[in-house]
């Protein structure tokens, strides 16, 4: 089932790029189902909000028999409000094929622009939303708390994009105001999808590191093939990407942060014939909500799934040489050796076969898929 909040302000009957202002945000439900740009989300209120989804979560416990899945979106730049309803829907779309039943989505939607060349632009909406979010935040987990109980599910968040720095700046503003989280985590499982933030940011004393501090396990895929953020690199002075590049320093991760390598999946060739709700061809920046093989990851991570346990990673694969840093391994299948590298490894390597091992350690905090 799918619900929204936005933050965008209206004008002239059409929600804007334009913020509401005081950091007010919007709840809105009782999405009707109708063809695109005739749909709608027809009732608004905080209170018919909650209702209808613990409503929701009730039912999929008692008819589908599952702990419910409750999660929240946040879309990327050069998005209009109908492009934010388009990928929750089609994200919903995507999980329940895997998932077996369509998970409970919230979008957020903010006021990106919907077009490509306001790139820094939206980046200020981005901070400028930031308040909102937050304030969404506090009121959604406060009525997850409330209900712990009755109702009990699985919460995460995916974001892609630019959306994980609105995710980032949110944690930032939470952790300022509200200190290191105790108890019950924001969110089970945060998924960053091509993360449009910088590849030092998810380590430990990175500026997104309040990311993992609030959520018990965090995913990150990435894809060398991804242009846009290419494009993105460029904008931001060169500086490399966390969904194109993945993080900088691996041994510098939070325990709770998994890297996963996407780009077998997400390139052109594989994403070959992949639509999106308007029927055009999906774009590699976008692939990893739409690729089979990745959704079938994010399920099984939105799940709980232990990393070690989850179908079809593999161990990372590179045909490298020693590096710098001796403490980062990975194993190359089909090879039979064993190489110092940049990034890590997954378990069952026999690390005797490793001519330069010395003080190696088996870091569990990159894989491939």
């Amino acid at each position: 089932m799918l619900f929204m909040v936005t933050n965008r302000r209206i004008v002239d009957g059409e929600y804007s790029d334009e913020e509401k202002p005081n950091k007010k945000f919007e709840y809105q439900y009782a999405y009707n189902q109708a063809p695109r740009g005739e749909d709608r989300f027809t009732k608004s209120g905080q209170k018919g909000f909650e209702t209808a989804l613990l409503t929701e979560l009730k039912r999929l416990k008692d008819e589908e028999h599952v702990t419910p899945k409750v999660g929240i979106y946040l879309h990327g730049f050069n998005n209009d409000y109908q492009d934010s309803i388009d990928e929750i829907f089609d994200l919903e779309k995507s999980l329940e094929v895997e998932n077996g039943y369509a998970p409970v989505i919230v979008g957020f939607s903010w006021p990106s622009s919907g077009k490509t060349l306001n790139y820094l632009s939206d980046r200020e909406e981005v901070r400028d939303s930031v308040g909102a979010f937050t304030r969404f935040l506090l009121c959604i987990n406060d009525l997850a708390t409330r209900n712990e109980q009755d109702c009990f599910s699985v919460t995460f968040c995916i974001a892609h994009s630019m959306g994980n720095y609105l995710l980032r700046k949110g944690m930032e503003y939470l952790s300022d105001h509200l200190g290191s989280p105790s108890g019950r985590m924001l969110f089970d499982e945060t998924v960053m999808l091509a993360p449009d933030l910088s590849s030092k940011d998810i380590e430990r004393d990175g500026k997104g590191s309040y990311i993992a501090g609030f959520s018990r396990r965090v995913h990150v895929y990435y894809s060398q093939h991804d242009r846009a953020l290419k494009a993105s690199s460029t904008k931001r002075f060169g500086g490399k990407r966390l969904g194109r590049h993945g993080a900088k320093d691996y041994d510098n991760l939070p325990a709770n942060v998994v890297v996963i390598d996407a780009k077998i999946h997400a390139n052109k060739e594989s994403i070959e014939g992949y639509k999106d709700r308007t029927e055009k061809q999906v774009s590699v920046h976008s692939s990893h909500r739409y690729h089979k093989s990745i959704m079938a990851d994010v399920v099984q991570a939105i799940s709980s799934i232990d990393r070690d346990q989850i179908k079809d990673r593999k161990a990372y694969v590179v045909d490298g040489h020693p590096r710098s840093n001796p403490y980062e391994w990975t194993y190359v299948p089909g090879s039979g050796l064993v190489h110092c590298h940049e990034v890590v490894t997954s378990i069952g390597v026999d690390w005797s076969k490793c001519s330069a091992y010395r003080q190696g350690s088996l870091v569990r905090n990159r894989w491939r898929i």
